[in-house]
């Protein structure tokens, strides 16, 4: 059960304000920590001895080394960029209509059967496409849909894995976009499934077939394009709205404190 009126659960779901003011904070979230990575703030240097270590000025190769040993937490830097993405898939999906809370399989398999799917209808439809806010509320027709909690809907959000590697939420992200935006997509992948080695993103880690520094100037190019883009467009053109959702996220605070 997700209940509306907290900020923690389902505030975004509550007026098309609150939601894009929500929105807007992830990218702004997503974007300070992408920035904020060391990889990030060196990669000019990094790209340009690495171009010329691999172009065969082999004498670099040291100072690519001595450039990335020093880097403190590369660990950290591939958890920051990870959450970066996640928030901005999140945040498209809101902008998008959608929910980014996981649903109920029981709830869902027991009186919301329009939300299951597979063969043996063991499997939220969730898990392979994004699902509409409003087939949700439609599908509960709750009598007050800023009140009543969703029982369709958890408090969990969606995992990294469904966010990132399900085509149709895939689709979400890049409308407007480009075939070469996809590039992302497998970069994450490896950065997600590689960020606990013990030799991530080191010189050996790199020539050995890890990612590369141009798999960074691609992420880096990509929140310069989209993730920025959108976050200073939707202050542009939307200062009106974000400020009446954010007195609403305000007022549903001062509501939760007071009941505490």
């Amino acid at each position: 059960m997700l209940r509306l009126t907290r900020i923690e659960e389902g505030a975004c779901y509550v007026t098309d304000s609150a939601k894009l003011y929500i929105a807007w904070s992830m990218l702004l979230n997503s974007s300070k920590l992408f920035w904020g990575c060391e990889i990030i703030r060196n990669l000019d240097d990094a790209k340009s001895l690495s171009d010329q270590a691999f172009g065969g000025k082999y004498e670099k190769f040291p100072d690519l080394w001595e450039l990335l040993k020093n880097f403190e937490s590369p660990v950290l830097d591939a958890v920051r960029i990870v959450i970066c993405f996640e928030n901005y898939f999140k945040a498209k999906l809101l902008l998008g209509g959608y929910v980014i809370h996981q649903m109920d399989l029981g709830i869902c398999r027991q009186h919301y059967t329009q939300f299951i799917t597979g063969n043996a209808r063991k499997m939220l439809l969730q898990k392979i496409s994004p699902i509409l806010i409003n087939d949700v509320m439609q599908a509960e027709k709750p009598i007050d849909a800023d009140t009543k909690p969703l029982l369709t809907l958890t408090k969990q959000t969606l995992g990294i894995g469904t966010l990132m590697g399900q085509p149709k939420y895939q689709e979400v992200y890049l409308r407007d976009q480009t075939s070469e935006d996809q590039e992302i997509f497998p970069i994450l992948e490896r950065l997600n499934g590689t960020r606990n080695s013990l030799h991530f993103l080191n010189v050996e880690y790199i020539a050995s077939g890890g990612l590369s520094i141009n798999s960074f100037v691609v992420l880096r190019d990509y929140v310069t394009q989209h993730i920025d883009t959108l976050a200073n467009k939707i202050e542009d053109e939307s200062k009106w709205e974000l400020e009446i959702g954010k007195s609403e996220i305000e007022h549903l605070l001062d509501i939760e404190l007071g009941e505490s």
